[in-house]
């Protein structure tokens, strides 16, 4: 098995916030979805779309995964990618997160070859930045332990495993103006997308 090869993108969530599905999302009638698994593909063989429910993505030409624990959060859908990963280490980003920033994947996947940990997160001096991330198919049996107990907390496996953490100065020389790691909960964060893209959002 290839070190590298499996990019994840989860799609769950229930967007209770948003309003609306984020996952039709569109930037001049193209599906952020989509625009976010095409930048993927320029480094990853494998783009792999994790949902509760595999019809709405029955047109896709990605491959698609139901989660294997349905209403478990982001670790089930991290837990269903690593069960399904094409490769030793996956990076996990989610159909909310537009900045896909090829050089920063670049420097983890370069951590990842120089120390020996199960995966890469960044970290600032409030919190743990869980997505936009590496986790290693080493970690499904650390996953499966929580998920038993009905832990639902990512951190705790995080915590529990040998994680490298990028500390946000070092991480902040990879972006620029907007973060990798802005997400799209509320309507209102949409206009976000003007200034990512440059063009006007469209939703459908």
């Amino acid at each position: 098995m290839k070190d590298f090869g499996s990019a994840i993108i989860l799609c769950g969530g229930k967007s209770s916030r948003m309003g609306f599905d984020k996952c039709t999302i569109k930037v001049n009638n193209k599906y952020l979805i989509d625009i976010i698994a095409e930048e993927l593909t320029q480094i990853f063989e494998s783009i792999i779309l994790v949902s509760n429910d595999l019809e709405k993505f029955r047109d896709t030409k990605y491959m698609v995964v139901q989660d294997i624990i349905a209403n478990s959060g982001p670790i089930g859908a991290i837990y269903t990618a690593l069960k399904g990963a094409t490769s030793k280490y996956v990076f996990i980003t989610a159909c909310d997160m537009p900045i896909i920033n090829l050089n920063y994947i670049k420097y983890m996947m370069e951590l990842i070859k120089s120390e020996n940990v199960d995966g890469v997160v960044s970290y600032n001096s409030k919190y743990i930045e869980p997505l936009y991330a590496f986790y290693s198919i080493d970690m499904i049996d650390t996953f499966e332990r929580e998920l038993k107990k009905n832990n639902f907390k990512l951190l705790d496996v995080i915590k529990s495993s040998r994680m490298y953490y990028i500390e946000e100065n070092k991480w902040r020389e990879y972006c620029s103006g907007m973060d990798v790691f802005t997400n799209l909960n509320y309507e209102s964060d949409l206009t976000a997308l003007k200034n990512i893209f440059m063009e006007d959002s469209e939703l459908k």
